[in-house]
């Protein structure tokens, strides 16, 4: 299962790989920081239909046959996996 943190809400404006300001408390949060009541999860790979996790590298998966990140934002096609 899937933990969703910061990083993974639409209120975040990540300015470094660590550091973001959320954009409803205008607060510096960890991107890493565990979600608030306000968390928006952003369409980002990792939760669209087409995305296949690598099951040698977390850090990787494919999407139509091109390897792609987990982590990057959901394309025109993004289907929210159920």
């Amino acid at each position: 299962m899937m933990c969703d943190k910061c990083k993974d809400c639409t209120n975040l404006s990540a300015r470094d790989v660590f550091n973001g300001v959320c954009l409803i408390s205008k607060e510096t949060v960890s991107i890493d920081a565990p979600v608030c009541k306000k968390f928006v999860r952003a369409d980002k790979c990792k939760y669209c239909s087409k995305y296949i996790a690598s099951e040698k590298d977390s850090n990787l998966g494919t999407c139509d046959g091109d390897m792609v990140y987990p982590d990057l934002a959901g394309c025109e096609d993004f289907i929210l996996a159920e």
